[in-house]
């Protein structure tokens, strides 16, 4: 299937009071380009990013956005600060001893001191991390290449479309060349009987200029030329994957070819069909470029 070089997907994963939402744009690029933006303590997955996405994409520009968001409460807890809690024992202790005084030390009390309670927030290792990141990544490349197919979808018809306009110029060309040899004939008959006496005039002089002009005219190999990259073209269009580059080179060869044909037609008619053809070439060129 034919795929488009833009598109876009998003993916989001809820675990353990994390929220990771991961963020892919794809824009055009004649080579593969991986841009991650990641939260810095996940710098060492960068590699797996790319990874992840090289996997699936072989061609543009693809912007990874990840985002890690920790929901607030969820990844807290409060622990008691034993450092603290035994140096304030250590104190009232020393304390009732010094001056004599009675009492236990009551719970409360004792809780109700500074700092001795904290809240921690719980750490995530990179390592960690990676099989939540995966998850969300990979949910986004999914949209993202199903957003692709669609267009790739659209693009492909469309291309099909223009190429089958250019091989219908192509027959107003081929049928334009045999009438340019005719009417060669008909004025070189006129010509030579012009400069002959009693308007005679030589048929063996006649077949050779005709000869000579339709060979020198003579569009067929180029024209024939043409519908093999046309057939090539479409082949690829109906195979799809990875066929930008193919589909360049062969629209190279196309122009190449009617280029020829409006040089060797040397006539008026054909040369403004040829600029249909390569105005539609044109038209073709820039939509290649929309695909991987």
């Amino acid at each position: 299937m034919l795929r488009s070089m833009t598109g876009f997907g998003r993916g989001e994963v809820e675990e353990k009071g994390v929220r990771i939402t991961a963020e892919l744009r794809s824009l055009n690029s004649r080579f593969l380009e991986i841009s991650p933006k990641i939260p810095k303590f996940l710098a060492p997955l960068e590699g797996d990013v790319k990874k992840l996405v090289q996997d699936k994409i072989s061609r543009g520009r693809i912007l990874v956005n990840v985002s890690w968001d920790e929901a607030e409460g969820l990844t807290e807890s409060l622990k008691l600060d034993e450092n603290v809690a035994d140096r304030y024992h250590k104190l009232l202790t020393a304390l009732k001893e010094r001056y004599g005084l009675s009492g236990d030390i009551e719970l409360a009390t004792f809780a109700a001191l500074p700092d001795l309670l904290k809240h921690e927030v719980e750490e995530w290792e990179a390592s960690e991390a990676l099989p939540v990141l995966k998850k969300a990544i990979g949910m986004a490349l999914e949209e993202l290449m199903e957003m692709k197919s669609r267009e790739g979808e659209t693009i492909a018809a469309d291309l099909k479309q223009r190429i089958d306009d250019t091989v219908s110029h192509l027959e107003k060309v081929r049928k334009r060349a045999r009438q340019r040899v005719e009417e060669l004939r008909d004025r070189l008959r006129l010509r030579l009987a012009e400069i002959t006496d009693r308007g005679e005039y030589s048929e063996a002089l006649l077949a050779q200029e005709v000869v000579l002009f339709a060979e020198k005219s003579d569009c067929t190999e180029e024209c024939v030329r043409y519908r093999i990259h046309c057939e090539n073209f479409n082949r690829y269009l109906a195979e799809g994957g990875v066929v930008g580059r193919k589909l360049n080179f062969l629209l190279q060869e196309m122009a190449r070819e009617a280029n020829t044909m409006a040089v060797k037609a040397s006539d008026a008619e054909v040369s403004g069909i040829v600029v249909l053809i390569k105005e539609e070439l044109e038209k073709i060129r820039e939509q290649v470029q929309n695909i991987e």
